[in-house]
């Protein structure tokens, strides 16, 4: 039996959790979620998933904060990031990147498009 790939969603807006949770469960992945960074982390370090869905914009630190710290976990260097916000800046975008994203996705989101990026992301057909 293959093992679902597990990702995780971390957004402070529940629609956006929600939603964003149901579309990673459509991709055939497990799915865990956290309110924000803090409790993302957590869960991060504690569950190793496959890939991490992250809002810019969390209530107690930015995403790119969050990301910071995950990185510095051997088990969570390499793992495949999505940051997904409201704002496009171009320096917002630059610093996901260095950052190692695997992608960057505007709110609100093309369901299409998450999914795809999803599966792109664990290597899912």
């Amino acid at each position: 039996m293959t093992r679902r790939p597990k990702v995780l969603v971390v957004d402070d807006e529940p629609d956006y959790l929600a939603i964003a949770a149901r579309i990673a469960a459509k991709a055939g992945c497990s799915v865990l979620t956290a309110p924000d960074a803090s409790e993302g982390i957590k869960q991060a370090e504690k569950e190793n998933p496959s890939m991490i869905l992250l809002d810019v914009g969390l209530p107690d630190m930015s995403g790119f904060e969050a990301a910071r710290r995950m990185r510095k976990v051997p088990a969570l260097a390499r793992t495949p990031i999505i940051f997904f916000t409201v704002r496009s800046e171009l320096d917002m975008v630059s610093e996901g990147l260095k950052l190692g994203a695997a992608g960057y996705v505007l709110k609100p989101f093309d369901p299409d498009d998450l999914l795809a990026r999803i599966k792109a992301a664990v290597l899912l057909p």
